[in-house]
């Protein structure tokens, strides 16, 4: 799963590095624990997103 993760960190590493820093460590950061799935999902962090990215995320979530 963590995976899903790094995939966002590899894939957006010019956003996080430029208008992304608030995100700290990294796309772990949207989501409790660090855990990716759709329920631990940080709505408002994940609002703040660029659409772009959010339609990416929403892609690599399995819909359960």
């Amino acid at each position: 799963m963590s995976s899903i993760i790094e995939n966002l960190n590899n894939k957006y590493s010019g956003y996080l590095e430029d208008e992304g820093k608030w995100l700290n460590e990294g796309f772990q950061n949207i989501f409790i624990d660090g855990v990716p799935s759709k329920e631990n999902l940080k709505t408002s962090v994940y609002l703040m997103l660029p659409q772009e990215i959010r339609e990416y995320v929403d892609q690599l979530l399995p819909n359960d």
